[in-house]
């Protein structure tokens, strides 16, 4: 089952978006490796880029500084398993104030 974004992505900062998630539940966290967010201009997994990795599984929150001013992006977070799985949600979309 994919992870769900279930905080969204922000639609009212000023110079960053912010992700935010649900962290797995710990009955699941001996399985976990990283979590990964992805970054598309357009929502298409074919034109994403990987912004940034978390090692903790206990995070729910990203901050996301490199958007500019009045910028749209799509946010998609995966969740690796040890054995290198990825379980990925829908992009969502979010954006900084102009």
């Amino acid at each position: 089952e994919a992870i769900q974004l279930t905080g969204g992505v922000s639609t009212d900062k000023n110079e960053f978006i912010e992700i935010t998630w649900e962290p797995i539940p710990d009955s699941e966290s001996e399985y976990f490796y990283q979590y990964e967010i992805w970054r598309s201009p357009n929502g298409q997994s074919s034109d994403q880029d990987l912004i940034v990795i978390i090692s903790d599984p206990d995070q729910g929150i990203f901050m996301d500084r490199n958007v500019g001013y009045g910028a749209t992006w799509y946010y998609s977070l995966a969740v690796v398993d040890i054995s290198g799985e990825k379980k990925f949600s829908n992009f969502v979309q979010g954006w900084s104030n102009p």
